[in-house]
């Protein structure tokens, strides 16, 4: 009973904060677009799963949901997507290791080694760029919260309620936090997925600081981080690994806890405590007294049993022996494969098992899964962890996988904010600093320094730009407003496949009737983050010094050398119009020196490339790939490649080209052997 006369509820304790959300949002009609089928291993091409899209005519087309899945966007339209798919319930083991509220600063460093940099070039070989992340990377790499610590419970709340709708009933969840915010999370945890289903706090090492800076110190120094697993029902059971360790031989006490009839006898003169009892039978006690495995203690003369060397010991809570990060990929984040491979072999049985990790950073935990033959699904915010993750499960020759976006994404970030499409044009372009029209929601009037007046279109971001809907907006910008405009400007989300190609191909076939100047540039992913920030128009005043429309880079591959059924192909140029770094002196320098570096070779840039040797027009399947490599192990990578095709007639090749900063350019060209 309470103070008040009522009866208490049981375990009722919930954390509560101010802005607490009561329900998970609950976007609509949200589907994955495959960006890219990486076929790491080429031989493994033909393994594709397939199912029918016309069983009458046998017209077959890929079995997605058959496919190891790593996805770029926002880990809650993620999940709602999967829950469409019906994942629900499907998921055997999510370990997550979200951002840690530290307010810790995770730009990322992009190292050229001493093989890239030219040898007339200024730096040393150790020269090192820091690519600032966006807002919307800052998310995942940043952990900065404009509402403290309410906004991180804002963020991880509805996730690990959609989690636990995807778990399996005999799945489980490790959640891998430190100090910060752990003590918050587990009475979290407790209310989503219930404290009768709390199985361990998992203790593992931080790297040692063994520095002191003064004798009079705050607080000791942190030396643990905690991994909180949970069950999704009783139905869990796990495998406790072993650990190497050597433990000498040595003699415990014969006397074990509770009491259990018949194993109360005497012996060398003493009985068990009254509601304890002997740890073996009579009969096996003489034996063991006979063979000198049980004697009486030297001390105090009670039993005691002989425990023989051992090289291991049964694993417990308390992990001492793995540290939890690692260095492997320069990653800020990563962490140790060991550390994933115990927790995969512990909670996921058998091979087959459904694995997810859904703040998969530079993919650890699914490059594990894959080498332990496991399923499984990725999510990353970050573009930088996507492209690590990749790299990583390419050289380790992996299944075929998906790299997928979240469809309509960009609008589904507008819906979570609340608002609507038109309005964000208006001030898209408002960011940009052009004058909306009255008449046309999605076209402004932008005045240049020098005068020039450019007309400006502002996409929409559930679609994306096509080169005939820039033609038809260039030819019809030549004569708007009578005067017409000798520039027009585009302003997209996204631009259609081999974009820069077809609209080149538009533009030459047009001639002399399209003499508009046309500029391709793309609007930032993190614009949403402004848009809710921009209330009024000195906001928005204010912002457009902030937001930078970086023009598309662009792509362009050598004429191929047809000799027989053999093609050779490469890029004749890659170029890229901004560097993502920020702004201070110091950056300032550091893209001079870039600039320089790429003018000799601008193969620097790249840190990935594919080819698709025969691409259908509709999925990207990486048939080849190229990759700078990870951590110390990177180098430049070749611009060219050579490939036997095995049927002569007409082949679409596409190359895929990803940078340094996680831009990427697509173009395709016809061959007839």
């Amino acid at each position: 009973m309470n103070n008040n006369g009522n009866n208490r509820k049981k375990d009722s304790a919930k954390i509560v904060w101010d802005s607490k959300p009561r329900r998970a949002p609950n976007p609509k009609d949200i589907e994955f677009q495959t960006a890219e089928v990486v076929i790491p291993n080429p031989e493994t091409a033909g393994q594709l799963p397939m199912s029918f899209r016309d069983e009458l005519l046998g017209e077959e087309e890929l079995d997605k949901q058959k496919m190891n899945r790593l996805i770029w966007g926002d880990n809650l339209l993620a999940m709602h997507a999967l829950l469409n798919q019906g994942y629900e319930g499907k998921i055997n083991l999510i370990y997550i290791d979200p951002p840690f509220d530290s307010k810790a600063d995770y730009s990322h460093k992009i190292k050229l080694s001493s093989s890239v940099i030219a040898s007339e070039a200024k730096q040393s070989p150790d020269f090192e760029i820091t690519k600032e992340p966006s807002v919307i990377e800052r998310l995942a790499y940043k952990d900065t919260w404009a509402g403290g610590t309410d906004s991180y419970l804002d963020m991880l709340y509805p996730r690990l309620q959609l989690m636990k709708r995807l778990l399996a009933p005999d799945g489980s969840i490790y959640v891998h936090l430190d100090w910060h915010v752990g003590h918050y999370v587990k009475v979290m945890m407790d209310e989503i997925f219930g404290r009768e289903n709390f199985r361990n706090e998992i203790v593992v090492k931080r790297i040692k600081k063994n520095i002191q800076e003064r004798d009079l110190v705050p607080k000791l120094n942190q030396a643990v981080d905690s991994i909180f697993f949970y069950a999704r029902t009783e139905k869990h059971l796990i495998l406790p690994a072993r650990k190497k360790i050597f433990r000498p031989e040595r003699w415990h006490s014969f006397e074990a806890a509770g009491y259990r009839r018949g194993m109360d006898y005497e012996l060398f003169g003493f009985k068990p405590s009254p509601d304890n009892h002997w740890r073996w039978t009579k009969e096996k006690a003489e034996i063991a007294v006979q063979e000198g495995s049980l004697r009486a203690s030297r001390g105090t003369g009670k039993p005691e049993y002989k425990i023989d060397a051992s090289e291991d010991a049964l694993r417990d809570s308390l992990w001492e022996d793995i540290t939890a990060s690692d260095f492997t990929t320069s990653y800020e984040t990563e962490k140790k494969e060991e550390l994933l491979e115990l927790i995969i072999k512990q909670s996921s049985l058998k091979e087959g098992d459904f694995v997810a990790d859904f703040f998969s950073g530079s993919g650890t935990t699914i490059s594990v899964a894959e080498k332990l033959n496991r399923r499984w699904i990725g999510c990353e915010l970050g573009k930088v962890g996507i492209q690590v993750a990749r790299a990583r499960l390419v050289e380790q020759k992996s299944k075929p996988f998906l790299i997928e976006n979240i469809g309509n994404y960009q609008r589904e970030m507008i819906y979570l904010g609340g608002a609507r499409i038109y309005e964000m044009q208006k001030i898209i372009l408002k960011l940009y600093g052009a004058e909306p029209m009255t008449n046309r929601r999605d076209l402004g009037v932008r005045k240049t320094e020098d005068g020039t007046l450019e007309l400006v279109y502002c996409g929409y971001p559930d679609r994306a730009v096509a080169a005939h809907k820039v033609e038809d907006l260039a030819i019809e910008a030549q004569t708007l407003d009578g005067a017409g405009y000798k520039r027009l400007v585009i302003l997209a989300w996204d631009y259609e496949y081999n974009y820069d190609e077809l609209l080149q191909t538009r533009v030459r076939a047009a001639g002399n009737d399209l003499k508009t100047e046309i500029v391709s540039r793309q609007i930032p992913p993190d614009i949403y983050e402004y848009l809710k920030q921009a209330k009024s128009e000195e906001d928005i005043e204010q912002l457009s010094d902030k937001v930078k429309f970086l023009e598309k880079p662009y792509l362009k591959l050598r004429k191929p050398e047809i000799t027989g059924n053999s093609v050779a192909i490469g890029i004749e140029k890659y170029v890229l119009y901004d560097f993502p770094l920020g702004s201070g002196k110091k950056v300032d320098e550091d893209r001079e020196a870039l600039l320089h570096l790429v003018k000799d070779n601008f193969a620097i840039l790249i840190d990935y490339w594919a080819v698709d040797w025969d691409y259908d027009g509709l999925t990207f399947k990486s048939m080849w790939q190229d990759l700078r490599g990870l951590g110390r192990k990177t180098k430049v990578v070749t611009t060219q490649k050579e490939h036997t095709f095995e049927k002569n007639g007409k082949h679409t090749i596409a190359v895929r080209v990803v940078d340094i900063f996680g831009n990427d350019a697509t173009a395709t060209m016809e061959v007839k052997l």
